[in-house]
């Protein structure tokens, strides 16, 4: 008898999350939120993410480092973002402290939310003093300020961990992977199902609760793994990772490998210590979210482990380990695939490096994070035995001394057969493992056992025909019939 679970067969389309994640927060600017000044950047990306959810057509591009450059674009409008403590210093900000005059041509000038009204009275004297080439009528100061959707006081809330601000901006930041992850999970999930069952409905019911399953692991990788980017330790995580990629990419093999993760991550070409750079964030920020990943999918059967009782502490560590490996190798499959895939599809100008990054990315996490899970799997069983596997070894004994026991004709063993392959499900294993409190004593988990199944063998039972004796006219009758055959 076999684990009574297709559980091998299904994809384990919940290690998509991590790599997802980490590949979304690093072409974010959380890497600066930290740094003095941060809460500038935070404010970008806060500002930009307004957008998003409002349906326009947002893009950060200060990311460049362009003199003088636009920080976003939005609907073609160019912004500029300046986020200081008081209205006066934040318009200050935006003139040359030579000429006095405004920095930006062709770009307005975005505001913390509660500074809006005093900038714009603030614009309206520098136009009036005529420090703003091209503006003359001060009336015209509401054009060049756009007032921000975060206050200066949320921004520097979001650049640190621990507060309301920063926690519902990396939730609504973490929805938007979490959507792709569903719906990726969900594609993948129904294929594979349907392709085994044929069966639309099943498909589409299995896939729905595997889909809201990764999506749920997403969005709860992405806020807290956000959360722990911000804090010190991960810049030092970057400098102590920075200099084992700098020694990888002192060969040409090296080099190129560098060269094509950052480029497949970043969907555009990047060289030299951009490159370095970029890759040692990705990494740290690929452990950071492995391991918060890894800590949630634990999270049930810790619950199974320490109070509920239906899993042994052996077997979660088993489950630990080979979730572990499986997301591991998922990020590493994803960091592979879209190097691969940029350097492939760069080739090909209508699908370019963005996107065959991301697609080569997909295919490597799902099919490395599903072969390295198998192969730890693999191994883990060679060393530890499933808590099913167990229970079934004993519980296999247990039918046997029933059907003996009860006498059961082989139609009956039979019928038998099929309804214990539909009663024995993993959830059943694991009330009975709760019941007999655990594997230490075979005699309790055998009693549990046969209390358990003994209700199908007593429904075998009340099904026979009833049995009449014959009377003792039919028996000397028969005994008569018995001894005259034997005579003649």
């Amino acid at each position: 008898m076999t684990q009574p679970s297709n559980d091998k067969r299904k994809p384990a389309v919940e290690r998509l999350a991590s790599p997802a994640i980490a590949h979304s927060l690093e072409r974010s600017q959380i890497a600066k939120y930290h740094t003095k000044g941060g809460h500038g950047f935070t404010a970008e990306d806060a500002n930009h993410l307004a957008d998003v959810f409002r349906g326009r057509r947002a893009e950060i591009i200060g990311i460049n480092n362009e003199a003088n450059g636009a920080d976003r674009i939005v609907d073609g409008l160019r912004i500029q973002s300046k986020y200081y403590q008081t209205a006066a210093k934040t318009v200050a900000s935006a003139f040359a402290s030579e000429s006095g005059l405004y920095r930006y041509a062709q770009q307005v000038l975005e505001v913390p939310k509660d500074q809006y009204d005093a900038c714009v009275e603030l614009m309206r004297k520098r136009i009036a003093a005529g420090k703003v080439p091209g503006f003359d009528n001060p009336a015209d100061a509401e054009k060049l300020i756009h007032k921000g959707t975060v206050t200066y006081k949320q921004a520097k809330n979001v650049a640190r961990a621990g507060n309301i601000d920063s926690l519902v901006f990396d939730a609504k930041s973490q929805a938007v992977t979490s959507s792709y992850v569903l719906a990726i999970s969900f594609t993948i999930t129904f294929a594979h199902d349907y392709w085994h069952s044929r069966h639309v409905g099943d498909a589409a019911k299995t896939a729905a609760n595997r889909s809201f399953l990764a999506s749920g692991t997403a969005l709860v990788t992405g806020v807290v793994s956000a959360q722990v980017l911000r804090s010190r330790a991960a810049a030092v995580g970057v400098a102590t990772v920075r200099r084992g990629v700098k020694t990888v990419s002192r060969s040409s093999i090296g080099r190129g490998a560098v060269q094509r993760i950052a480029s497949g991550s970043l969907g555009r070409a990047v060289y030299g210590a951009a490159a370095v750079n970029h890759v040692s964030k990705l990494l740290r920020t690929n452990a950071v979210a492995a391991t918060v990943a890894t800590v949630a999918t634990a999270g049930p059967d810790f619950y199974k482990a320490a109070l509920d009782r239906s899993i042994s502490w052996k077997q979660f560590i088993k489950n630990l380990s080979v979730n572990g490996v499986g997301i591991a190798a998922g990020s590493a499959g994803w960091l592979s695939g879209s190097a691969i895939g940029a350097a492939v599809e760069s080739a090909i100008p209508i699908v370019g490096t963005a996107a065959g990054g991301i697609a080569g990315g997909l295919v490597g996490a799902f099919g490395i994070g599903t072969a390295g899970s198998a192969a730890a799997k693999a191994l883990a069983d060679r060393v530890v035995d499933d808590d099913s596997q167990t229970m079934l070894r004993l519980m296999q004994d247990e039918v046997q001394s029933l059907a003996f026991e009860y006498m059961l004709s082989e139609p009956e063993i039979e019928t038998l057969v099929k309804e214990v392959s539909v009663t024995v499900t993993p959830e059943w294993l694991r009330q009975i493992y709760k019941e007999a409190n655990g594997l230490e004593d075979d005699e309790t988990t055998r009693r549990c056992l046969r209390k358990a199944l003994r209700p199908s063998f007593d429904a075998l039972t009340k099904a026979r025909p009833k049995v009449t004796l014959p009377t003792e006219t039919e028996l000397s009758s028969f005994l008569s019939d018995v001894v005259n055959l034997a005579i003649e």
